[in-house]
């Protein structure tokens, strides 16, 4: 909105310019011609503004593509999916499928998946995005603390971006801007109740960083 109303005000005073200078350039031969050369060079300065303008708004379309829209990459309508089903415990069917995004019914014995130590829960992006936070819902019925690595991976590269032993609840991860296409959420030894990692909802996503002015 901001950069229309900049716009439309450079081009009002650009008007405002060419009417002076037609009012100039009867004045002489050479009034006239010099005031043609800056008539042409407002011309060409407005139409370059008009092409930034439009290249910024490509850009700015183009990033948010590219990161997801800054929505929940890691949801089934999206694409994503889990591709460690082999390794990987769901109590009633699909009803423990941390992609959904539904109201959560989650008990002792249901609303969750888990793995065992050793192994990963891994989640498959529908493509390629550039992303900076992972958000994961750790069983919490209780007080326990669980032990896990986080892993992003795209192409053969697979980096750890994040390692605790003392994860509850909702833990909030965030990492350097980078293209991701998996992540993988290793078990390392279970948490303080038990061995397994049970884990009821991932959100993955791009979080805009706001710089305050001091």
């Amino acid at each position: 909105m901001i950069q229309k109303i900049i716009l439309q005000k450079s081009i009002l005073d650009s008007l405002l310019s060419i009417h002076i200078f037609k009012t100039k350039i009867n004045q002489s031969p050479f009034m006239k011609q010099r005031g043609q050369i800056i008539v042409a060079i407002i011309i060409l300065l407005d139409f370059s503004l008009i092409t930034h303008q439009q290249c910024l708004k490509r850009q700015t379309t183009m990033r948010s593509i590219t990161r997801g829209k800054y929505k929940n990459s890691l949801h089934i309508s999206n694409g994503a999916l889990i591709s460690s089903t082999k390794e990987n415990f769901f109590y009633k069917n699909n009803s423990g499928n941390c992609l959904r995004d539904t109201i959560y019914e989650v008990s002792g014995q249901t609303g969750f998946m888990y793995c065992m130590p050793g192994f990963s829960i891994q989640l498959k992006l529908l493509q390629k995005y550039e992303l900076n936070t992972l958000k994961l819902w750790i069983w919490d019925r209780d007080n326990r603390l669980q032990t896990l690595q986080l892993y992003v991976k795209v192409g053969n590269l697979e980096t750890k971006v994040y390692e605790t032993t003392m994860a509850q609840s909702v833990v909030t991860i965030t990492f350097p801007d980078q293209f991701v296409e998996e992540f993988r959420i290793f078990n390392i030894a279970g948490n303080t109740n038990n061995p397994g990692l049970h884990l009821i909802k991932v959100e993955a996503y791009y979080k805009l960083q706001i710089t305050l002015l001091q």
